[in-house]
């Protein structure tokens, strides 16, 4: 048990790290809620690791910071719903107030002789008291992210889905905390194999999310230009007017929306000589969408070019040459875009 253990967490650590990798270095106007993120996948990047260490009694004496920086995660993960809801506002010195209360816990827990038969109950009531916070803060619903627009329903699902992996975290704890008290070594928890998997599948779909920009997470990119825009003169009107007939010129001409994952907004700015903030704020300007969502939409146009003049070609064979690299987000993006499923479009015609 103890190599599948190690091998489920070493894959977690490796897709925690890309995730915050990709958070905190892809620019965004308001990084804030991104940042925060980034830094939890990376204190998450930090446990597993340990945790391999711990279960092969390679720590040493860094086996406690585990516990400590258990107990900052539930705070963590409490400002980032915070910055989530309310983007421009900086972290004030207060804030730091949870992880200076969760510290003081931790070391009069070390003090006493209730550590090791606290510890695991305390991390536990930390992540708890910080979810009930958290389903506080959500109770408004969609309406606390109005200020994202058409974001607000994919931010808050994506919110919801945070929720209930904070909810299969608390329980996995649980779990693990059951067996060892009826005995089981740590290195051969089931509870904490089990657990693994299930973090290991939804880390790979939030990493795979993030690299295909997922309407789901694109939110915490185009902060800058959800907010209510202030008037533009007609020079700064044309000005980006033609940015964006720059920008269209060189996706059509390049055809780089049928790249692996698409030309991310960095790459393109940069291929602009812009900055990436620049660019997106006069795509949503002047198309009215957001970056990610005009390349699907040049995708849906090939897909739709290739289903008329190819009829023999097979489905997924379109879906390849448009540009997209899965089926499902194929079929949702052309359903979004045409109102009918790509066999149906086809027959239609």
């Amino acid at each position: 048990m103890l190599s599948y253990i190690t091998a489920i967490q070493l894959a977690n650590a490796l897709l925690c790290l890309l995730l915050a990798a990709q958070l905190l270095f892809m620019p965004a106007a308001q990084p804030l809620p991104k940042r925060l993120m980034g830094v939890s996948c990376l204190l998450y990047a930090h446990q597993t690791l340990l945790l391999v260490a711990i279960l092969h009694g390679e720590a040493g004496e860094l086996a406690i910071m585990r516990p400590l920086v258990a107990l900052w995660l539930g705070p963590l993960l409490y400002l980032y719903f915070r910055a989530a809801q309310q983007p421009s506002m900086p972290l004030r010195w207060r804030d730091l107030l949870h992880f200076g209360t969760a510290t003081v816990l931790f070391i009069v827990l070390i003090k006493s002789r209730l550590f090791f038969a606290a510890i695991d109950l305390t991390i536990m009531a930390s992540f708890i008291l910080y979810l009930l916070l958290i389903a506080l803060q959500m109770r408004q619903g969609k309406q606390a992210l109005q200020h994202l627009g058409n974001f607000a329903s994919p931010a808050y699902r994506w919110l919801i889905c945070l929720m209930l992996m904070a909810l299969i975290n608390i329980l996995a704890e649980i779990a693990v905390h059951l067996e060892l008290q009826s005995g089981v070594a740590l290195r051969s928890s089931v509870a904490l194999f089990v657990a693994g998997c299930a973090f290991f599948l939804l880390n790979l779909g939030i990493l795979l999310a993030a690299l295909h920009r997922s309407h789901s997470l694109e939110w915490m990119y185009m902060l800058a230009t959800l907010n209510p825009a202030k008037p533009f003169s007609p020079e700064a009107q044309q000005h980006t007017a033609a940015i964006m007939q720059r920008f269209a010129q060189l996706i059509t001409r390049d055809k780089l929306y049928m790249q692996e994952f698409g030309i991310t907004l960095p790459q393109a700015a940069k291929k602009l000589q812009l900055p990436a903030r620049q660019l997106s704020q006069a795509i949503n300007q002047q198309y009215g969408q957001s970056y990610s969502v005009y390349l699907n939409d040049q995708r849906i146009a090939e897909a739709k070019r290739l289903l008329l003049s190819e009829p023999d070609l097979p489905i997924i064979e379109v879906m390849q040459q448009a540009g997209f690299s899965t089926k499902s987000n194929f079929n949702k993006e052309f359903l979004r875009v045409v109102g009918l499923s790509p066999s149906a479009y086809r027959a239609g015609q």
